[in-house]
């Protein structure tokens, strides 16, 4: 949206955005005298340096030196561009744009109304699943839900649906309830294959994806055959891209005083465990953890859980999370999951109380857990390939009492003596293959 907006126009939206309002629906808040004090959104941290000016409309991290307006806040919380974040806080407000010639104006509504047309046409699609599902064509769809352990009140409560078995059954829908065909393929939800006109979804339980203001921007549907792929997303819109969205994330925002959010790989793990009373869980939409994804967990709380299957697969898939949280500096833990379950099978075998056991692994100690994978401890071999590789993790660690505190460990573990694992972890890149040889402890 291209629209001049003069600093008196802005300074007013500002002025009716109160930003100790807007920055409290993100951050706990504490006032003292003019100032408002909570943990900085930005970073992890514990005791509060992040402050909200209430008189000048200013936030700042004494920590992190982040600082702006209510509109930067705004922009960094929501990952939105200038004009977005301008827009939102004016819908807000109840500030109407600033008027430009008479050619943009038409150029802007039409964009805006555009996206406005989407999101309604998602959102009665959404509307639609969810009532076939109760019907004698969603019986396939409903006898799946209830064979994953779900109750009509889980799925009422999740917006769970159907999508008709139908070439164009939701299209022609949607088109009698009064939205054109050209709106419907910009929402994702009509294709055009070979000519014809097609229902993106078509006999898959569905899953609506709400953002944290509560719009429906998306979908992702299971097949309830053999049909492939077996989960299929909403394409990317202008209003979904699923490298920057995440799954519940409309309940997630309710409970940022948990101070964590469990990240999970699926749709089914996340209802499932919300469902057994976990809070804060949250999926990726159908494709490995983005860099964006990993901004808008931090930017929505202080640590972050990661809960893959417990298998081969989603260890590694952790692992690679792992690493993307540390390129933003962001803490880390990772849920262990036993005998390769995962989080939908081990909820429902152990419940809330079971979930609550299961160790928070810190980044070192879940690589340190893989390191040992496909070795045989019992072995010489074994033993010394995985102090190389303990000592490789170890090499990245910048406290020298973390380090020493897991070189004890190791010592206990291997029998290697604390010098040579020292020397081990500050080499460069050495690795059995040079022969470089590791000294036993005596006994």
């Amino acid at each position: 949206m291209t629209v001049r907006l003069s600093d008196q126009w802005l300074d007013e939206l500002r002025s009716r955005s109160s930003l100790e309002q807007v920055v409290a629906e993100y951050v706990p808040l504490k006032q003292k005298g003019r100032r408002y004090w909570g943990c900085c959104p930005y970073h992890n941290e514990k005791t509060p340096s992040f402050s909200v000016d209430s008189e000048a409309q200013l936030f700042y991290c004494f920590g992190c030196h982040k600082g702006g307006t209510v509109i930067q806040f705004i922009m960094d919380m929501e990952h939105m561009d200038f004009m977005e974040a301008v827009q939102y806080l004016a819908e807000r407000a109840h500030m109407d744009l600033p008027q430009t010639s008479v050619e943009q104006q038409r150029s802007d509504y039409a964009t805006r109304d555009d996206k406005e047309q989407m999101l309604q046409a998602n959102r009665d699609a959404a509307r639609y699943f969810h009532t076939l599902l109760w019907s004698p064509e969603g019986a396939g769809g409903l006898q799946y839900f209830y064979k994953r352990g779900l109750t009509d009140s889980d799925i009422r409560k999740f917006g769970l649906g159907y999508s008709p078995n139908g070439w164009d059954t939701l299209t022609r829908t949607l088109m009698n309830a009064g939205y054109a065909l050209d709106i419907l393929k910009k929402a994702g939800l009509t294709l055009e294959r070979n000519g014809r006109t097609i229902d993106m979804f078509r006999d898959r339980a569905m899953f609506p994806i709400i953002n944290a203001r509560g719009q429906v921007i998306g979908f992702g549907g299971r097949t309830l055959g053999d049909a492939q792929p077996k989960y299929m997303n909403t394409s990317e819109t202008p209003v979904f891209n699923k490298r920057q969205g995440l799954y519940a994330m409309n309940w997630a925002r309710k409970e940022r005083e948990l101070g964590h959010l469990i990240l999970v790989e699926g749709y089914m793990d996340t209802v499932s465990m919300r469902k057994n009373g976990v809070q804060g869980v949250v999926a990726t939409l159908g494709t490995a953890l983005t860099e964006e994804q990993a901004k808008l967990i931090r930017n929505s709380t202080s640590e972050v859980w990661i809960s893959y299957d417990g298998d081969s697969a989603g260890q590694k898939a952790a692992l690679r999370a792992l690493d993307i949280f540390d390129s933003i500096d962001f803490p880390a833990r990772v849920i262990d999951y036993p005998s390769g379950m995962d989080p939908d099978d081990f909820i429902k075998a152990n419940g809330l109380e079971g979930f609550n056991r299961l160790p928070r692994l810190s980044t070192t100690e879940y690589r340190l857990l893989r390191a040992k994978d496909g070795l045989a401890m019992d072995t010489q071999e074994g033993l010394t390939e995985y102090a190389m590789r303990a000592c490789t993790i170890l090499r990245n660690l910048k406290n020298p009492i973390e380090v020493e505190n897991y070189v004890r460990k190791l010592v206990r573990e291997t029998g290697y003596d604390r010098e040579t694992l020292h020397r081990q972890i500050q080499s460069s890149g050495i690795t059995m293959k040079t022969g470089v040889p590791f000294r036993r402890r005596s006994n």
